[in-house]
């Protein structure tokens, strides 16, 4: 419960980012600029996957908090979630996503600039790594069913199509992510792109099914798919 207290903090945090009410100019003192009131923010959060899955994570984190604080009054020990789990996962895999391609694709950990701005450092590191820790340390094993990962697809490609459909729409649409961009690159190559990433996100999603079916049995790890398997 202490754990995902700290995570809704983070995922708030990350979230009330996601908005630009200030970030970071990268001057030579690296100083803060804030925005000066409501007609200078835009619409352009709204199209970045970031921010769409880190909304999702905060969303979650505060069902499952409240769902674990009712349970821990209830007195129950554990406090596993019960009330969004095919969700919960679905989510999982959508940060992991953000955290990966950030940390490949868009941006160099080893450099200083991945460290020194806050927006980035919340919504593409600190909320993705600790929303899945929770799930990696505190969610019930054998609960996740093995179509999960196939919904884990949904959320993705409604947001790949609805990117597509507004640089339809919007003339001079400036793409989020070079890899989306189909007036440089053409639809067909970035169609490529959307099933290499949909490949991706299964594999990730089969990746966290078979971790979910891993317990310690007699001091050894192994897979086990059955819910009715005893210790």
């Amino acid at each position: 419960m202490i754990y995902r207290i700290v995570l809704c903090c983070v995922a708030g945090l990350a979230t009330l980012l996601s908005f630009r009410f200030f970030y970071n100019v990268y001057t030579n003192d690296s100083t803060w600029d804030f925005v000066k009131g409501v007609s200078d923010l835009n619409l352009n959060f709204l199209k970045y996957y970031t921010n769409i899955s880190n909304w999702l994570v905060f969303g979650v984190s505060v069902a499952v908090l409240a769902d674990n604080v009712k349970r821990v009054r209830a007195g129950e020990k554990y406090g596993h979630n019960r009330v969004v789990p095919a969700l919960k996962f679905m989510t999982t895999v959508m940060i992991a996503v953000t955290f990966l391609v950030y940390s490949t694709m868009l941006e160099n950990p080893f450099t200083i600039r991945y460290w020194r701005n806050l927006y980035n450092l919340s919504c593409h590191v600190f909320s993705p790594v600790l929303f899945v820790l929770d799930f990696m340390l505190f969610d019930e094993h054998r609960t996740v069913k093995v179509y999960y990962p196939v919904l884990g697809l949904i959320f993705p490609l409604i947001y790949f199509f609805y990117i597509l459909l507004l640089g339809a729409c919007i003339p001079d649409f400036k793409y989020p992510y070079f890899f989306l961009d189909v007036d440089k690159y053409g639809y067909g190559i970035v169609g490529l792109g959307v099933l290499a990433f949909t490949a991706g996100f299964l594999i990730i999603g089969y990746l966290l099914w078979l971790y979910d079916k891993l317990i310690k049995v007699n001091g050894k790890w192994k897979l086990v798919f059955s819910r009715s398997f005893q210790r």
